[in-house]
Formats: structure tokens, sequence, C-alpha cells
């Protein structure tokens, strides 16, 4: 159903938001007389647009700003070694980063499409993808922390433990950020 509004004519006063004129409203006679083919009644377009899909554009924006965090992560220092030259860091989990960096910046732009199916398949997988970005990244830290067992030069076994970094921790948060705004997106569309 389209709802109509007021166009009110140039020196005419301007129409409050939603305001709908009651019965037998007559425009004041000092206004003047609209010009020649003027529509007095147009579509009223932020009518038809529910505050969903403004919570859902939001939502998105912040799925696009999570995976580009999550991808700038992966950018700078992410996980450290105390003896660089013996033991380097795989970089396996910064490219993880930077996968799920992209993949959820593609789903928070799929977010916004005019579908509400593409809308909602897009948001779950974004939660779906951010929830396990969370879980890799997250594992890496808890890897890293715990340490693991290397071999030296002279074949003997060393313990060796890698530090987190700040692009670990922000490719996380962003991440998390975009797993919250996902989810957001489709319970929001499931209470109305």
């Amino acid at each position: 159903m389209t709802s109509m509004r007021l166009n009110p004519p140039p020196g005419w006063p301007p129409v409050p938001p939603g305001w709908t004129p009651p019965p037998g409203w007559q425009p004041d006679p000092s206004w003047p007389d609209p010009p020649p083919g003027w529509n007095l009644w147009t579509e009223d377009t932020t009518a038809t647009r529910p505050a969903a899909t403004d919570a859902q554009t939001r939502a998105a924006k912040w799925t696009i700003a999570g995976g580009g965090a999550a991808f700038l992560g992966s950018l700078l220092p992410f996980l450290s070694s105390p003896q660089p030259d013996l033991y380097t860091v795989n970089p396996a989990p910064k490219e993880s980063a930077a996968f799920f960096g992209v993949m959820l910046a593609v789903l928070g732009v799929l977010m916004l499409a005019r579908y509400n199916r593409t809308r909602l398949i897009s948001g779950i997988a974004a939660f779906v993808t951010a929830g396990l970005a969370v879980l890799t990244l997250g594992g890496c830290i808890l890897a890293g922390i715990v340490g693991t067992d290397e071999t030296d030069s002279l074949m003997g076994t060393v313990h060796v433990n890698f530090s987190p970094q700040i692009g670990i921790f922000i490719s996380v948060l962003g991440c998390v950020a975009a797993g919250i705004s996902a989810m957001t997106s489709f319970t929001h569309r499931a209470s109305r």
C-alpha cells in the first residue's frame, strides 16, 4: 500500500513529517495558487521505508567497518616470536584475518541489497563468518600464549611462545563488531 503526502507548492509552509489533513481541510486562502500542473499529492517514500530498513542499513555499515578493521589488523604487527631468526611466525593467522576481513566487508555490502532474502542470507552468513573468524583468531592468540614445541638447529626440542600484537587484537575486535552487527540485522527482522 502506497501512502501519499501533501506536496506544498512554492509559497506554502512546509508540511510536518507524517501530517495528514483532517477531513474537510482546505488550504489557507492567503497562500498563493499552485503553479499549473502542480501535483498537490505525491507518494510518501519515507512512509514506505520502515524503520527496520534503517536499522539494517546501519548494521550493514557496521559489518563493513568490522570487516575493514579485521583487514587493517592483518596489515599491522600480528604475532611476534621471542627469537625471530630461529623461530619464525607462521603467516597463516595474518592471511586468515585478511580473508575474513574481506569476506565480512563483502557480506556487509550484500546486506545493503534491495531484496529482503539477500539481506537476510548475507546477514546470517556474516554472523557465521564473524564467529568463525573470532574462533580462529582467538585460537591463534591462545596457541601463541600457550606456546608450541619447535626443533632447534641442534635437533633439540624448545618450547616457544608467540606474543600477540596490536594487529590480531584489532582483527578480533573488528570481527566481533561485524558479528554483533550482522546478528542485529536479522534478529531485528525476525522481531517485526
